[in-house]
């Protein structure tokens, strides 16, 4: 009775400090603290990301991973079941990022927010679904693959344009650019010396200038005196009109009357000769007047 009462004492002794040892285990762990559970999706690797890896949020540790298993419904997708801290402010803007621990190969889930401050709601049936984005290492594996198969593309086109038709008139090209190069030089020098006689084309030009100034200046007093004549050759003209030819006419008509009186007399002294001693004759009385005979 006493050694069965001995081991019933033992045995219950070490059931509670086997519950101690798991609780303080527990504790020490921090699975104490009251954590909500979520889903991070993503269509990329998770390579180095294991169950119990660390869960960050901004740095600041804020869970675990709780397990990582394959969407039955959606071989491409992973689905990462995490445990965060209830008072880390997980929202509609959450997302993910898969981060490199040193040199070590293991991985670590980072949580970062946008503006968007929703707060996500989840439940262990239900959990609330947080999207991963593309770290800085898949980022930079993506665009060097991109760059290689650029680079690839490139050399192949290279390839195929330097055959030997294409050299033939990449030298051509050369040779024209060679000839075009020496004619450039050519010209520049005959720049350059133009550019040297710029000043006394520019002295020339200054006292050119100056020529033309004063010759503007004389045709503008030469045009002054044009005026002034132009001025009193219109007053001649006006005394001419209005006085010496109204003279002239009058005098030119006395002189057409005075010419037909000596044009008479002429004509009577060449037919009647004796009326220059005599005098001219009496004229014949006409009808009416005294002393008039009818011709019979």
């Amino acid at each position: 009775m006493n050694n069965r009462s001995y081991a019933l004492r033992a045995g219950l002794f070490v059931l509670i400090f086997a519950v101690a040892i798991l609780a303080a285990a527990f504790w020490i762990g921090g699975n104490h603290e009251p954590r909500a559970r979520y889903v991070v999706i993503t269509h990329g690797s998770v390579f180095g990301l294991k169950p119990q890896s660390t869960v960050f949020f901004r740095g600041i540790t804020a869970g675990i991973v709780r397990g990582i298993h394959v969407d039955p419904h959606n071989p491409r997708m992973i689905r990462i079941a995490i445990s965060v801290d209830k008072r880390i402010p997980v929202t509609r803007g959450t997302y993910a990022l898969l981060k490199l621990q040193g040199v070590t190969g293991l991985s670590a889930l980072e949580l970062n927010t946008t503006a968007n401050l929703t707060p996500l709601a989840t439940s262990r049936a239900h959990p609330g679904v947080i999207p991963m984005r593309p770290s800085l290492l898949s980022r930079l594996t993506k665009a060097g693959t991109h760059t290689m198969k650029q680079l690839a593309e490139l050399s192949d086109a290279l390839h195929q344009t330097l055959n030997a038709t294409n050299r033939a008139h990449l030298q051509t090209i050369l040779a024209n650019a060679a000839k075009a190069s020496r004619k450039w030089a050519i010209l520049s020098e005959r720049l350059n010396d133009a550019v040297a006689g710029l000043p006394q084309i520019e002295q020339h030009a200054d006292l050119t200038l100056a020529h033309i100034d004063r010759l503007t200046r004389q045709m503008r007093i030469l045009g002054r005196h044009l005026q002034a004549l132009s001025d009193t050759a219109q007053g001649a003209s006006t005394v001419i009109l209005t006085r010496t030819l109204p003279q002239i006419d009058r005098a030119i008509t006395h002189l057409t009357a005075t010419s037909d009186d000596v044009l008479k007399l002429s004509r009577s002294l060449r037919h009647h000769p004796r009326e220059l001693l005599l005098g001219a004759r009496p004229m014949a009385p006409g009808p009416g007047e005294p002393g008039y005979q009818e011709s019979r």
